[in-house]
C-alpha cells in the first residue's frame, strides 16, 4: 500500500553496469570506544557532493598490476588483491593515511602511490584488514558500483588530511555519533554507509569487529528500490517483504527527479541519485 514497483526494465536498462570499487573503514580503539574515519565529499565533487562516506573509489587498471600487488604484505586471499590495492591507494590519495605496519600520515605529490610506497620502503599491511561486505548499487541509480568493503585497524588516532579536491573534511567519529548526525540531517550519509555504521555500532571493540567479520562468509547485496506515494525512493533489501515483486529497472530521469524533489521537501537529499557526465 502506498508504494508502486518501478517500471519494467527498458532495453537500455543495463547501460549503467556497476564499476568495481573499494571502500576502507579505518578504525582505531579509544578509551571510550572505537572510532571510524569518515570523509566529506566536496561541493565540487562530480558524484555525491557533500556526502559523508568512508574513503574509497574505483578499482583502476594500476591496481591489477604486479607493482600494486607487490606493495601489499600479508595478503591471504589473492583474489581480493586488486580491490585491496585500490582501497589502500584511495586512503592515501584522499586522506594521506598510509596503512602500513606502522601507520603514518603523509601526503604525496607522486601520482603513483605504489611507486611511492616502494621508494619509501614500506608495504601496505593486509594483516590489519578484514573484508566484510560487497554492495552492488541498485540498477535505478545512474552511477553504480560493485563495492568491496574492508575494515582496517590502526593502533592510534591519526589526523587525516583531505585532498582538498574531492574531499574537504575528514574526522574520526564513533559509529553512534555518525548515525546521530545522519538521522538529524546534520550529515548527508548514503544508505550503504549508514548500514555499515549500524553494523559497526554493534561491536564493543575493533578487535571484536575484526574477529567476527574474518569468520563470516561475504555475500553480495544488491538492493532494489520502489517509489513511495510521495514520489520518494525507498530501498528494499533482498530479505525484506516486497523485494521479489520489484524489478531491476534502469535509470528513469522522471522517477529520479520526483525522488529528488520529494527528498528536498523532507530536507533529506539523496546522495545516491546524483550523477555526472562520465
Amino acid at each position: 500500500m502506498g508504494c508502486a514497483p518501478l517500471v519494467q526494465p527498458r532495453d537500455d536498462s543495463v547501460s549503467n553496469p556497476p564499476r568495481p570499487s573499494s571502500t576502507m573503514c579505518v578504525l582505531h580503539q579509544g578509551e571510550s570506544g572505537f572510532e571510524v574515519l569518515m570523509v566529506r565529499r566536496s561541493a565540487t565533487a562530480r558524484f555525491m557532493a557533500h556526502a559523508w562516506v568512508f574513503p574509497g573509489g574505483v578499482v583502476d587498471q594500476e591496481d591489477h598490476e604486479q607493482a600494486a600487488l607487490d606493495s601489499i604484505s600479508g595478503l591471504s586471499r589473492p583474489e581480493l588483491g586488486p580491490w585491496l590495492a585500490a582501497a589502500f591507494r584511495e586512503v592515501v590519495e584522499e586522506t594521506g593515511v598510509w596503512l602500513v605496519r606502522f601507520p603514518f600520515v603523509e601526503r604525496t605529490d607522486e601520482s603513483d602511490v605504489f611507486a611511492a610506497a616502494a621508494a619509501r620502503g614500506v608495504e601496505f599491511d593486509a594483516t590489519r584488514v578484514a573484508y566484510f561486505a560487497n554492495w552492488v548499487t541498485p540498477t535505478v541509480v545512474p552511477k553504480r558500483f560493485d563495492a568491496r568493503f574492508f575494515i582496517a585497524a590502526i593502533d592510534h588516532a591519526v589526523t587525516a588530511v583531505p585532498d582538498g579536491r574531492e574531499l574537504d573534511a575528514a574526522e574520526f567519529v564513533s559509529p553512534v555519533e555518525a548515525l546521530r548526525r545522519a538521522e538529524s540531517s546534520e550529515w548527508l550519509v548514503p544508505f550503504p554507509t549508514q548500514r555499515t555504521l549500524h553494523q559497526l555500532a554493534e561491536f564493543p571493540s575493533v578487535d571484536a569487529a575484526l574477529d567476527e567479520w574474518r569468520a563470516r562468509d561475504v555475500v553480495s547485496i544488491q538492493p532494489r528500490m520502489r517509489v513511495a506515494a510521495d514520489g520518494s525512493l525507498e530501498v528494499v533489501m533482498p530479505d525484506e517483504p516486497g523485494f521479489a515483486a520489484l524489478t531491476d529497472a534502469g535509470p528513469d530521469p522522471d522517477v529520479l527527479a520526483r525522488a529528488a524533489q520529494a527528498a528536498a521537501r523532507k530536507g533529506r537529499p539523496i546522495a545516491e541519485v546524483q550523477s555526472d557526465s562520465d
